[in-house]
């Protein structure tokens, strides 16, 4: 494509307006051409902010408008896997938020119809494009830290009441409790410091603290690899705490690496030493989305694989779909 990258968004809750609407409105290989959500009030609000020529509280406008080359998906999760596939019929290429779908069935079915219609589709997953992930990535790569052997990470969300938001209570809204929008993140991290190792099998636990809700607030599990390494991930948006907690610590035969904040030692001479690099202070978040941004657009003209493929989708969704089964029969269920 010689052109630049006509893009439309579909849904602009508080994740498009913070990253998705002002970073692919500012890159200079695409035109942000269209917004599509059921508000009409948002809509208007941001297509005159940023000077959007398109906005559409229909999603089968969008989907048929034929300037658009690309489509981004950021819509609850139940959405995304109908929408996606709907958009890749109509000849759009996709961009879609994490997680995939809710289910690996519908998952399958996204990679299947990119390939039928030969258009591309991208899973956003943005934390392992981070620095410090990155620089940890890189420390493993190189062998710093030995063979990894465990890691340990969780996404604790505090709260200083109990009462939770109607959608997370409803899991037609949501489209999946904490594990699935919360460890799905955590998961992707684990398995990109892990690229090497094959995961064989889950242990899960889930609580529902609202006896009426029908996902989980809070959940954990412990992930098997063929080599005997740990992932464990605990995740929770109910703890009655006023602080929340985002760490993945990542421990090997020759050192560790902690992040948020990033700390790295290793083994020297049966001494541990403090080697973190010097990082940058930049606004991580940021940082990430728009190396995101850009590797989707370069995805599309230069067609470079992107970070994370369809293929890394798909196995998380089989994860998940594991998860879930695992915590509902009470057993460790193999993949």
């Amino acid at each position: 494509m010689n052109d630049k990258i006509k893009v439309g968004i579909v849904g602009c809750g508080t994740h498009a307006q913070i990253a998705h609407i002002p970073l692919f409105k500012k890159n200079p290989a695409c035109t942000l051409v269209a917004l599509c959500d059921s508000d009409i009030r948002i809509i208007d609000h941001f297509c005159t902010k940023y000077e959007i020529p398109n906005g559409y509280q229909d999603f089968q406008e969008i989907i048929e408008d034929k300037q658009i080359d690309a489509l981004i998906i950021s819509t609850p999760n139940y959405l995304h896997g109908p929408m996606a596939i709907a958009a890749l019929k109509y000849g759009k290429h996709v961009f879609c938020e994490n997680p995939m779908a809710i289910n690996l069935e519908e998952a399958t079915e996204m990679v299947r119809t990119a390939k039928s219609s030969g258009k591309k589709l991208a899973v956003a997953t943005s934390n392992r494009l981070r620095s410090d992930v990155q620089t940890v990535k890189d420390f493993i790569k190189e062998g710093e830290l030995g063979d990894i052997y465990y890691i340990k990470s969780g996404w604790l969300i505090g709260r200083k009441d109990w009462i939770l938001s109607p959608w997370r209570l409803e899991k037609l809204k949501s489209g999946g409790g904490a594990f699935l929008s919360l460890g799905t993140n955590l998961l992707d991290i684990g398995l990109y410091l892990l690229k090497n190792k094959e995961v064989v099998s889950i242990f899960a636990s889930i609580h529902k603290r609202e006896p009426e809700a029908e996902i989980e607030d809070t959940a954990m599990c412990i992930i098997n690899f063929t080599d005997g390494t740990l992932l464990t991930i605990e995740v929770s948006w109910s703890l009655l705490f006023e602080d929340d907690f985002l760490y993945c610590n990542v421990f090997g035969k020759k050192g560790a690496a902690l992040l948020n904040p990033l700390k790295i030692q290793k083994e020297l001479h049966n001494e541990l030493y403090n080697v973190t690099p010097a990082q940058k202070h930049t606004n991580l978040y940021r940082e990430s989305y728009e190396l995101q941004v850009k590797n989707f657009l370069d995805f599309l003209t230069k067609d470079q694989t992107p970070p994370i493929t369809c293929e890394d989708g798909l196995l998380i969704a089989k994860i998940s779909k594991a998860f879930y089964e695992s915590a509902q029969q009470q057993k460790l269920i193999k993949i």
